[in-house]
């Protein structure tokens, strides 16, 4: 396409006209539901075939069909009108109750735990909301991924986002019994080189696994069996008994309780991660985005 096509007023009637005569593959038919005469029409069509260089229509006497330049354009413009159609429905006045899209974006384990029901339960009382989760342990560019809300667990590397703190994660080493039963005694964290490792490449210090009791600390770097880069696969890892491997509260908790999961150097403690919810400066002026903050802050406490 011509890189100076510009979408003004007037290369839009074009694209209109255009679409019309696309569907209907009549110029008669499509003059009339455009609002315009024939020989309008053909002027539009022609002066849009000299902006994208290359002819829309093929005619005969006998039939009209589209050229492949013309089906990649009226792609274009179907994609173009459901963008206006959810920006006329999105700003159409709904009485105060808040509406829109939102792009929300969460850890994947965490986010189907924990956050969808909350989500579902935020949907069912804002049905003017329409909301796109994407659960994905990988960091995500808010702007570069037209993100309105994102959940990090850890420290934030941005400085320039706004957060708001939700809650706290605790993590804890694990293993099966199946796989206890059989490795060597685990007493200190140095001793972690002896035995098998699970990691997930999400935690920030990586193979890097770092302990605290009172003022003691310890930094063990372990060389894992397993890597996985999802928190999930790393559960079902441990729980099948391929080793030992960290654990966030809200994965480990039910399984330690039921006795599928047992802690291990329960004395060391691992690190505490924040729990926030982030958005870029002044996003949260939009009702729907501002209702959603303030459920889930609210919720996840």
């Amino acid at each position: 396409m011509n890189q100076s096509f510009e979408l003004t007023p007037g290369r839009l009637r074009e694209l209109r006209g255009f679409a019309i005569a696309a569907r209907l593959l009549n110029f008669s038919r499509a003059a009339r539901e455009a609002g315009c005469t024939p020989s309008v029409l053909s002027r539009r069509i022609a002066s849009l075939e000299e902006a994208v260089g290359g002819k829309l229509f093929l005619r005969t006497t006998r039939r009209m069909t589209l050229t492949p330049r013309g089906e990649q354009l009226l792609a274009h413009c179907e994609r173009l009108e459901m963008v206006m159609l959810d920006l006329a429905a999105d700003l159409r006045p709904r009485g105060g109750e808040p509406s829109g899209r939102l792009c929300v974006h969460l850890p994947a384990a965490y986010g189907r735990l924990c956050v969808a029901p909350v989500l579902a339960r935020f949907m069912a009382g804002h049905p003017q909301i329409r909301i796109e989760a994407v659960y994905d342990d990988a960091y995500a560019d808010l702007v570069a991924g037209r993100i309105d809300l994102a959940i990090r667990v850890g420290r934030l590397a941005d400085a320039q986002l706004v957060a708001r703190r939700v809650g706290d994660m605790r993590r804890y080493l694990c293993a099966a019994p199946s796989y206890l039963a059989s490795a060597p005694a685990l007493m200190d964290p140095a001793e972690l080189k002896a035995h098998r490792c699970v990691a997930f490449s999400g935690l920030r210090t990586g193979t890097l696994w770092q302990f605290s009791q009172g003022r003691r600390r310890r930094s063990v770097r372990v060389d894992p069996v397993l890597t996985c880069n999802d928190s999930t696969a790393t559960r079902e890892a441990l729980l099948a008994g391929v080793g030992i491997g960290i654990q966030g509260d809200y994965m480990a908790d039910e399984l330690i309780a039921a006795g599928r999961l047992a802690r291990v150097l329960p004395a060391w403690d691992l690190s505490v991660s924040p729990i926030q919810l982030v958005w870029l400066p002044g996003a949260d002026r939009a009702p729907a985005l501002r209702a959603l903050i303030d459920y889930l802050a609210a919720e996840l406490r």
